[in-house]
């Protein structure tokens, strides 16, 4: 009948993978399937097998044609994540042979002339693209088998000389012996030798995170952080993000020590803006987009009025050591905005706000002190009132509060 004859095409519409030939494949690899989990695999590479074709017949069809090539089928499993299948594009028909039993086809293994395939001209064409990949092998003939930049999790690699160094080093640094610390941060500065444990120090000073309670610390790692920098004989280039990012936690994170008003906070944000200055007028250059990446995070910090007024002074200082083109990118667009939310904070006189205040008059003073400084003029007025004169809190301000903001701020950076 018409509607048994529909019911059949319906069941044969999709072509089926029988079990048998999975356990087959299975047993040629040396595994042995039951008939329950051959079963299961074989459903499962069918509706493998369709999704791919349906994807691989819309590439065919954008391209309008009507007969599916290996192309579209290898474009449908890139698509999906999945490796292209090579070894079949080629536009001859592929000879197939079946088994004595007749239950499996397979490929005809042709015999191929090494010597002939070595030296033809025609090379065929790779599935991957073609791409260039730089690794560092250290001097002393050890291969770095690790990724390129990444910081490893012991030190049992290293020889007992460098591994005694590293401990001495270590331990010097983070002592109470400030004779031996500064011994310790000059011979990272000029040894030459110490190029394999750059990845273990580069970890030591990511250790900022961890200790942003303790101040002392915090100048100790980023001491480390700055001998290594000038360190001439070390290839900072696949570390340079991890210095910089350890060194803006420094700059624009609320430390757990800012909380104290009687911990000097601000010389360290101070001292690693200058650091991260440094950082990237010597070495930017070996990273792709890093200049973006540092702006990017000092505007984040300045565009956003729930962070303390800390971070705003961090990213404040940080632009200064960048310069003033850093300053005309990130703060000058935003600053009669800025300037206002800062003035409300310096108009409220209430008790409670006495700390968050004079944490206000940090950044007045340091934005004070950007201007000033950024615009250097030995004859006449200085090129800064024109912007200087635009805020609306300087008109309102006294000259002693600004002389004590300016005097308060202890940094001066020149461009």
């Amino acid at each position: 009948s018409p509607a048994r004859a529909m019911s059949e095409r319906e069941e044969r519409r999709f072509v089926e993978i029988p079990r048998e030939s999975v356990r087959l494949m299975a047993e040629s690899t040396g595994l042995e399937l039951s008939d329950e989990v051959a079963a299961l695999l074989a459903e499962d590479v069918c509706y493998r097998l369709r999704e791919a074709t349906q994807n691989s017949s819309q590439f065919m069809k954008h391209t309008k044609r009507r007969k599916l090539t290996v192309e579209d089928f290898n474009r449908a499993l890139r698509w999906s994540s999945v490796e292209a299948v090579c070894g079949y594009g080629s536009q001859e028909a592929l000879p197939l042979r079946c088994t004595r039993e007749g239950e499996l086809y397979f490929p005809e293994d042709r015999e191929v002339n090494l010597v002939e395939l070595a030296l033809a001209t025609n090379i065929p064409k790779g599935c991957a693209e073609t791409a260039v990949r730089v690794h560092v092998s250290y001097l002393d003939g050890k291969g770095n088998l690790a990724p390129q930049g990444s910081v490893p999790s012991a030190v049992s690699s290293l020889t007992d000389d460098l591994l005694k160094y590293y401990q001495q080093v270590t331990r010097a640094v983070l002592g109470d012996d400030p004779q031996l610390m500064k011994v310790a941060l000059q011979d990272l500065q000029t040894n030459s030798k110490i190029a394999a444990l750059l990845p273990y120090f580069v970890y030591v000073v990511s250790g900022v995170k961890s200790v942003s309670h303790d101040l002392e610390q915090l100048h100790r790692l980023l001491q480390v952080a700055r001998s290594l920098v000038r360190n001439p004989h070390l290839c900072l280039g696949p570390y340079v993000r991890s210095l910089v990012g350890s060194v803006l936690y420094c700059v624009l994170e609320p430390l757990a020590a800012s909380i104290n008003p009687l911990n000097d906070h601000w010389t360290l944000r101070d001292g690693a803006a200058l650091l991260l200055s440094h950082i990237f007028w010597t070495h930017g250059d070996l990273v792709s987009g890093l200049y973006q990446q540092i702006l990017l995070s000092l505007q984040k910090v300045l565009a956003d009025p729930v962070r303390p007024l800390c971070s705003h002074y961090g990213a404040v200082v940080g632009l200064h050591a960048l310069g003033w083109k850093a300053v005309e990118l990130v703060l000058y667009p935003h600053l009669s905005t800025y300037w206002t939310n800062l003035q409300a904070v310096l108009d409220d006189y209430s008790v409670s706000n006495a700390q968050v205040k004079a944490d206000g008059h940090k950044v007045y003073g340091a934005v004070l002190r950007l201007f000033q400084t950024a615009f250097p003029a030995p004859r006449g007025p200085s090129p800064a009132s024109r912007y200087v004169q635009k805020l609306p809190m300087i008109g309102r301000t006294s000259r002693p509060a600004r002389r004590w903001a300016l005097s308060d701020y202890s940094l001066y950076l020149p461009l």
